[in-house]
């Protein structure tokens, strides 16, 4: 039997594809093009509706809609700051990060003397990486990637073993 967090997980999923497709432009003048994304729009809405009534039936957890933010600091630290805060030592490793909404990504202190954030797999949370200028770099103001992640996490398990729940 599947439980009700998988039901609420896919539902989110479906809807973030749903959400994304409405906003694909189709050129209506190549008649099969627009009969294929009609048929997946269609497949897509389809699918909400009847997720929407098992939910519907079952008691529905709320996910809070979380925002944090992963970055480097000094040669050795990976922080995080937000709804979501720890600071984790992370001394010559590629510390890698697995969230519940499916994102998985990793940030590296690299031998250039910068951090830098890489997302593996994204999920359904929005992702912003903001990364330092060559001249602030160069300056050293800022040497490190910022990954800003939104969206419905509950945890955040790092390869050091670190777990963050909301």
């Amino acid at each position: 039997m599947i439980s009700e967090e998988e039901i609420i997980k896919y539902h989110s999923i479906i809807k973030t594809q749903y959400n994304m497709l409405k906003k694909v432009n189709v050129d209506p003048h190549r008649e099969e093009d627009a009969h294929e994304y009609l048929n997946m729009l269609n497949e897509k809405r389809g699918q909400l509706n009847a997720l929407d009534y098992v939910i519907g039936l079952q008691k529905v957890k709320c996910i809070p809609v979380i925002t944090f933010t992963i970055y480097g600091a000094s040669d050795d630290l990976v922080e995080i700051d937000g709804d979501l805060n720890e600071e984790i030592g992370a001394y010559d490793t590629d510390l890698k990060f697995y969230m519940s909404d499916g994102t998985s990504g990793s940030i590296k202190y690299t031998d250039d003397g910068v951090w830098r954030v890489k997302i593996l797999v994204y999920g359904i949370a929005n992702v912003n990486i903001t990364s330092p200028t060559e001249k602030e770099v160069e300056e050293d103001t800022n040497y490190t990637d910022k990954a800003v992640f939104s969206g419905p996490i509950e945890w955040v398990v790092f390869s050091d073993g670190t777990l963050l729940k909301v």
